[in-house]
């Protein structure tokens, strides 16, 4: 490195600035620092596509280390494999939710130490230890980045199809159209020409396991962040529609979110009419919610309040305050409310509609008694609902709540259940929403997403509380439910997520098996995000 700076400086005192150097060079801390300084610095972008990504894997590899495998046809047959898998879960990340719930920064050094395990095993055992293999890519290597137990399972499920005997049989489909297959065994360039010559240029979702509406969500998420990126570039806006200020805006806006916005709950009257009883666990429930929501009403109200006064000039702008100010006016929700909130993705002028609602439902309650069909979304903080039902099941009948599950009942035709009247047991449940997916009434099963439909309303849920050795779930999907279309959630400090609320089984057609379903990303949610 010492030598190539004195050569560029010999070179620069004899013809000045008539030349160009094209240097390409791995990260080194002996690079000349002159050199990076005077330069122009260019980066490589990571390689987008599949046929992209895999391409670059084999340009990686050496002859020698390609043929120095002692079961050499097995050994190139599952590094296409693997380096197809390494590709898949890299691209699936710009399916967002529906890939991953947290997007990971799988790097190369998972492919290369999987691919020195995948020579290792083959060697040194006579029998392909497929169980072996698996688990030091999906667990160990791979799965080690992964956090989140729902995304466990999926990288788990999309390598079985990478790692299987059935890789080792010649034109292997691995989607259904079979656009997509293991290349006959040859010699490293025969890899890299079918890789440019036989491989779609553009993904199809088949081979993702997704749905054909997977596209439509990864260009609304693509330009989203675009406009999150350029709303938060623009400055500070002096005047706005009909050549009002932002001032004025802002002072318009508070003064009718205040009108808009009721009294705190009287929380001595709720408790006077639903006073805490051992036989029913949900007038606790609905006091901690009132309290919850009162104390999100009075941060919502004080601050809308004081950005007033500071518009007036009445009380000086703090930071918070500036905040605020530029959240209302970028129509988005304070990071204040938030703090206090409960999860949402919602715009300003949606989640204001959104809660209104919430209070207008936790009101009703307080007025007029438990409804009989519970709307799951307005709850504040889930999971006291859901345990309040198993407590009301256990105190019924004197059964540890250790020993009860859930069992769910979709109704489909409401009109065999009298709806006006809660059940004995368990509660009715309405309000969610089905990603990937949808629900069939006919079939009373799960079934494909309507073209451009990403989300469905699902309908009413008879959540049942029983002993767990009598609950069977029969032909099902473990359809893992959340508060948010970003499925991803931190461990509050009662123990629970603050976006997964349960697992909901729903029954499956037999054509079906639960890996189709979980590949597809299919899961329930309280809220969307619009």
């Amino acid at each position: 490195m010492p030598t190539l700076e004195g050569i560029i400086e010999d070179i620069e005192e004899q013809r000045g600035s008539l030349f160009r150097i094209w240097l390409t060079s791995m990260p080194s801390d002996k690079f000349p620092i002159t050199i990076l300084q005077n330069g122009v610095k260019a980066t490589i972008e990571p390689p987008k596509g599949l046929k992209n990504n895999i391409l670059r894997s084999y340009t990686a590899q050496t002859v020698e280390e390609f043929e120095s495998c002692e079961k050499n046809a097995a050994y190139k047959s599952l590094l296409w494999g693997l380096c197809f898998f390494n590709a898949l879960i890299l691209e699936r990340r710009k399916f967002g939710p529906l890939g991953w719930n947290i997007p990971y920064e799988f790097s190369n050094s998972d492919l290369s130490i999987s691919q020195a395990q995948l020579m290792m095993f083959l060697n040194h055992y006579e029998k392909i230890p497929w169980d072996a293999l698996r688990y030091m890519v999906a667990e160990a290597n791979y799965g080690g980045r992964v956090t989140d137990p729902n995304d466990r399972i999926t990288i788990n499920l999309i390598l079985e199809d990478f790692y299987c005997p059935e890789m080792l049989n010649k034109n292997h489909k691995l989607s259904e159209s079979g656009k997509y297959y293991v290349p006959d065994v040859g010699e490293l360039h025969t890899y890299v020409d079918f890789i440019k010559e036989q491989m779609p240029l553009n993904d199809l979702t088949e081979i993702f396991g997704l749905h054909e509406n997977a596209e439509i969500t990864s260009a609304i998420g693509i330009t989203n962040n675009m406009l999150y990126v350029a709303l938060g570039l623009q400055g500070a806006s002096t005047s706005g529609g009909k050549g009002k200020s932002q001032d004025e805006i802002l002072k318009t806006l508070s003064s009718e979110l205040l009108a808009k916005l009721p009294k705190n709950f009287d929380i001595e009257y709720a408790a006077k009419k639903h006073p805490i009883c051992y036989e029913d666990s949900m007038n606790t429930v609905l006091q901690q919610e009132l309290l919850r929501y009162n104390k999100l009403l009075s941060v919502v109200r004080s601050s809308l309040i004081n950005m007033g006064k500071a518009i007036k000039g009445e009380v000086p702008l703090s930071l918070e305050l500036e905040a605020v100010c530029t959240s209302l006016f970028n129509n988005s929700v304070p990071e204040s409310w938030h703090k206090r909130a409960y999860p949402s993705l919602k715009p300003l002028a949606s989640w204001m509609i959104d809660f209104l609602e919430r209070l207008k439902f936790m009101q009703s309650w307080v007025d007029n008694g438990a409804p009989p069909t519970f709307w799951i979304s307005g709850f504040f903080f889930t999971q006291s609902f859901l345990t309040g039902t198993k407590q009301n099941f256990a105190r019924k009948y004197v059964i540890a709540i250790d020993f009860i599950e859930f069992d769910f009942i979709i109704l489909s035709d409401e009109s065999k259940y009298d709806m006006k009247k809660g059940p004995d047991d368990g509660v009715f449940i309405y309000g969610l929403y089905v990603e990937g997916a949808r629900w069939d009434s006919q079939k009373e099963a799960l079934e494909e997403s309507n073209p451009k439909v990403l989300f469905s309303q699902m309908k009413s849920i008879w959540i049942l509380p029983g002993k767990k050795d009598e609950i069977n779930y029969g032909h099902s999907y473990q359809c893992p439910v959340y508060k948010t279309a970003r499925r991803a959630g931190t461990l509050s400090t009662t123990g629970h997520s603050t976006n997964f609320v349960l697992y909901l089984y729903l029954p499956m057609q037999r054509i079906h098996k639960s890996k189709h379903w979980t590949k597809r990303g299919v899961a329930m949610l309280t809220g969307l995000s619009d």
